[in-house]
């Protein structure tokens, strides 16, 4: 009678197993083109974006801040939309030369990022495109000597797996 008890106590457990089923979920208002560009409410939504994208984004990041630009011109298209933080408008930066970036990195001796968060974000539906922001804080030492610190938040798009724009947004950090 006890084995009995005890079976039935074990097949009532068995079958009360919980069953987790993930769901993707999306939200806001993705005006990509213009607040144009959709009917109000008909905009594709934001959902989380590829690893891989994440992954490209962040070696970008970092080949960068490592002043390694060989590496940033393997990841990036053949030109960039750069929109820097610290100059108005947007420049296209030849990636088949490294001239821009080592004429922005010249008075550098050094270069320490901190980073505070990343998120991948994706349209709905995109397979191929991901804008990855990060939000850090940059601390430049110049071969002369002097210091500055700045805070960042940046957009990396990702596109067919290459980097092809940066968006930047900085303040004073001290």
């Amino acid at each position: 009678m006890k084995k009995l008890i005890l079976l039935f106590i074990v097949g009532t457990l068995i079958s009360c197993e919980t069953k987790t089923i993930e769901v993707q979920k999306s939200g806001g208002v993705w005006h990509m083109g213009g607040d144009n560009q959709f009917q109000e409410g008909t905009s594709p939504k934001a959902v989380i974006g590829s690893e891989s994208d994440l992954e490209i984004a962040m070696a970008f990041y970092g080949a960068y801040g490592d002043m390694e630009l060989d590496k940033m011109v393997e990841l990036s298209e053949d030109v960039v939309k750069f929109h820097p933080g610290d100059l108005a408008g947007v420049v296209d930066v030849d990636t088949s030369n490294t001239d821009f970036v080592v004429e922005r990195q010249s008075t550098f001796e050094s270069i320490k990022r901190t980073l505070h968060n990343v998120t991948p974000i994706a349209v709905e539906g995109s397979e191929n495109y991901t804008v990855v922001s990060i939000n850090f804080t940059e601390e430049i030492t110049y071969k002369d000597g002097s210091t500055s610190s700045d805070h960042y938040f940046e957009r990396i798009h990702v596109v067919n797996g290459k980097v092809n724009r940066v968006v930047q947004w900085m303040r004073p950090w001290e």
